[in-house]
């Protein structure tokens, strides 16, 4: 069956059908011998399709490969600030409770303090050979990233916790741009993901090209090596069938 690859083949195939088409003695011996000039256009035409595709891909996956180092040097920086800042909230509850701050102050509180990460159900080795179900937290970035923007944003919507938080310098600027960072990063996590898709795309169309320049080389290959050129000799080798 062969690759569905953009590789050397492809592009010795499509070299081959470009020097036949642009030498006037080799394109009237392949029309002579049943051969049609579209034959070659679609050679031609699907192999620089596949080479596109496949130039696309690596642009877009090195571009990746850079976004996806940027996003995860930013999401590490997130995650620090944010483990800062609800250490400081954890001080702050009992600050809160010592000076005798009101229950649903300390409430709203616990509940920022709560890890509400969407948890999975995972089946794991229990005691000897027995198999038990445990809730793990989701770790995915999206999942951390949504659980940081809302406890930031709950924190700055009360202003008794905020008073307090200030006191061990974790201001409402802090706090603004804590939240704001966790929005930034989910645009570019979104941008990642569409990243991906793009390149996947790209991978499909270089798939569909290589294999229609295929199905035509391997339809007129029989005229292809039949053309009584010297130079045609090591043009077909390169772009064996």
């Amino acid at each position: 069956m062969g690759t569905s690859a953009f590789n050397d083949v492809v592009a010795a195939r499509t070299r081959a059908a470009a020097f036949i088409q642009s030498t006037p003695e080799l394109l009237a011996q392949f029309i002579e011998l049943g051969g049609l000039a579209r034959d070659l256009e679609v050679i031609i035409e699907e192999g620089r399709a596949a080479e596109d595709a496949n130039l696309g891909q690596s642009v877009a996956g090195a571009a990746g490969v850079a976004a996806t180092s940027s996003v995860n040097a930013s999401f590490a920086a997130l995650q620090r600030e944010y483990k800062t800042v609800m250490a400081i909230v954890r001080a702050v509850r009992d600050d809160l409770e010592q000076s005798g701050a009101p229950f649903e102050v300390i409430e709203s509180v616990d509940q920022i303090l709560a890890n509400e990460t969407a948890v999975h159900v995972k089946t794991v080795k229990g005691e000897g050979d027995a198999l038990v179900k445990k809730a793990l937290k989701k770790a995915s970035q999206e999942a951390v990233r949504a659980e940081i923007r809302k406890d930031a944003a709950a924190l700055l919507d009360h202003a008794t916790i905020v008073q307090a938080l200030a006191a061990r310098r974790v201001d409402v600027e802090r706090l603004t741009k804590l939240r704001d960072e966790a929005d930034a990063l989910s645009g570019r996590l979104s941008a990642r993901v569409a990243d991906k898709a793009e390149r996947k795309l790209a991978t499909a169309a270089e798939s569909v090209a290589v294999k229609a320049q295929r199905r035509k080389w391997g339809a007129v290959y029989r005229i292809l090596a039949s053309l009584s050129d010297e130079r045609m000799r090591a043009v077909l080798k390169d772009a064996r069938r």
